[in-house]
């Protein structure tokens, strides 16, 4: 069977590489939706990007009459009637990414260090972490995070961020733009959005504060080129409690680092700041260059947008803005309070168009070479079955070759762990024994907290010293070590409360007698990386007791090979020698 030459009229040819170039283009271009639903209005930003340029394509702004002070508006009938009635004048194609904001002041915020570890390690010591600074159940909430530092040889921890909302104030923001008919690509914190925006649109030339400020509600962000810091401050006027406010959080941020900062400017955006008076307050109270935001730098203006209605609203469109420059792939945070199950089925919709035109490629060419290869396997038919069994066979016995490997494998590493566990199994009582000795009658001990971690995962920075040679002895010969793909470290922690005020009592009294602490009569620490926690003091108010400081001390047990080495190092320093212990 020969398969004729197919003659194409050139017309329909040339229409072809017209439709092509079209379909070309459109793979190339970007399109996306930041939909700002706040407290008395819903500000809409589209925003499509070609090649290397962008363009601000569509906006609106429809306002709804406000709830009474303290209510919550995603309650409210009113914001699915704006969103309806967005929908009878603008258009949202189905392939436009959609990107919605929630407020500042429903989204809990949390900045900590970890572990330096990577992969799947990095997102389980993350979720124990969630776990440990939501205050809520895992099923009550929807929590995302950001990785802010990046691993460096040497260094002892990574800083992320956690963001955290109710699932409930997250279904009540679904079901508001259920008229749009398609899920949206993702939910993101509107002072988070600010700082895309801002992060994109501007230089960022050192430590700047973003206030933005609306009739409801004020988000203070603070960024530089690498982290981001925020909070929601419930204030609606600018006056001297404002002032307070901002200086109030300056100096809180400054404490949690250990470097000296310096603030160089301050960046107004909202609706509140379109009064001239508003911004001289701020002016008149801080000492930093202070910019209002008046004009888009990286973003050009359609021929389809009303030029002076955007610049005369564009105060209190950048939550907007930096929604749509994340639906396109440019925001510098990448954040989403989207619940995962959402987050999965949109990306089975986007690839089942692709699936769909692989199959049916798949398809046509099973059907081609069946066409061709036909005639040739008829007379080979019988000969053909039984090769069939024969691969059957083949493969049956492949299949239960691999089961078998797995069986072992995972055999294999149980053993192991149980094994790496065995040798250790009085260390439990010997610790608590320990911890209870050590610290002092006005510290209270609120939780002891352990898991289980990779040895390989964690970079301490420490070098180990290697032991000189000792000449007097003969060489042996040297055996290979069996590799311990199980070997896992303990990573243990407490949290407390100290009646002393200041943390100079608790480093001295608590976290050095944990740094020096032995175990099993023998002469080195047992413990390394001990330290307290980033961001883990703070002052507590009780009724009955008073004032307290609570902490967090995390540290690493060291393993018994690591304790026997320093002790046979220092041995030798000292002009001594200590016989190993028997394991």
């Amino acid at each position: 069977m020969k398969l004729r030459r197919l003659l194409i009229p050139r017309e329909i040819r040339s229409l072809g590489i017209k439709k092509l170039n079209q379909a070309l283009t459109r793979r190339k271009t970007r399109t996306a939706w930041g939909m700002d639903i706040g407290g008395r209005a819903l500000k809409a930003v589209k925003i499509i990007g070609v090649l290397d340029r962008l363009w601000v394509e569509d906006m609106d702004i429809i306002e709804y009459p406000a709830l009474p002070s303290g209510g919550n508006f995603l309650q409210s009938p009113s914001v699915k009637e704006a969103v309806q009635f967005f929908l009878t004048k603008h258009h949202i194609a189905r392939t436009d990414n959609v990107v919605l904001s929630i407020p500042g002041q429903l989204v809990l915020s949390r900045f900590t260090a970890i572990p330096p570890v990577e992969g799947k390690q990095l997102k389980n010591i993350v979720s124990y972490e969630a776990k440990q600074q939501i205050p809520f159940g895992p099923k009550d909430i929807v929590w995302d995070y950001q990785q802010l530092t990046e691993r460096a040889p040497g260094a002892e921890s990574i800083e992320i961020g956690l963001f955290a909302a109710k699932r409930v104030t997250i279904d009540q923001l679904l079901a508001n733009i259920s008229p749009l008919g398609h899920r949206p690509a993702a939910i993101q914190a509107s002072p988070l959005a600010i700082a895309n925006f801002i992060s994109f649109d501007r230089q960022i030339d050192g430590l700047t504060i973003i206030i933005n400020m609306e009739t409801e509600n004020t988000d203070l962000i603070i960024v530089d080129d690498r982290y981001f810091w925020l909070r929601s401050i419930p204030v609606s006027t600018v006056d001297t409690d404002l002032v307070k406010e901002i200086q109030r959080s300056m100096e809180y941020y400054k404490s949690l680092t250990k470097e000296t900062m310096h603030f160089k400017t301050l960046f107004l955006m909202g609706n509140k700041f379109k009064d001239p008076a508003n911004v001289k307050c701020i002016t008149d109270n801080f000492a930093y260059e202070v910019k209002v935001l008046k004009a888009l730098n990286n973003l050009e203006l359609s021929g389809t947008i009303n030029t002076a209605f955007f610049n005369e609203n564009v105060l209190h469109l950048g939550v907007a803005l930096g929604l749509a420059l994340q639906g396109i792939g440019l925001g510098k945070i990448k954040i989403t309070l989207l619940p995962q199950e959402l987050i999965r089925a949109a990306e089975i919709a986007k690839k089942k168009p692709y699936a769909l035109a692989s199959l049916g490629c798949l398809a046509l060419s099973l059907i081609i070479q069946y066409a061709g290869f036909h005639i040739q396997t008829v007379h080979l038919y019988d000969s053909g079955d039984r090769h069939q069994k024969t691969l059957y066979e083949i493969k049956d016995l492949e299949r239960k070759h691999k089961n078998a490997e797995t069986l072992a494998q995972t055999n294999k590493s149980e053993l192991d762990l149980v094994s790496s566990l065995d040798s250790s199994r009085f260390i439990w009582m010997e610790i608590l024994d320990k911890l209870l000795s050590i610290i002092p009658d006005s510290v209270s001990i609120i939780s002891l907290q352990s898991s289980w971690i990779d040895a390989d995962a964690i970079k301490t920075g420490d070098t180990k010293k290697q032991t000189p040679p000792d000449p007097s002895q003969k060489k042996r010969t040297a055996t290979p070590a069996k590799s311990d793909a199980s070997k896992k470290l303990l990573l243990m922690g407490i949290k407390g409360e100290s009646k002393e005020p200041g943390m100079r009592f608790i480093e001295e009294h608590v976290l050095k007698p944990i740094q020096d602490t032995a175990l099993f009569n023998h002469t080195v620490p047992a413990f390394k990386n001990a330290e307290i926690v980033p961001g883990s003091s703070r002052q507590v108010d009780h009724k009955d007791s008073g004032s307290r400081i609570s902490f967090e001390i995390r540290w690493i047990v060291k393993s018994e090979e690591e304790v026997q080495l320093e002790e046979d190092s220092a041995s030798l320093i000292n002009g001594t020698s200590t016989p190993a212990k028997k394991s």
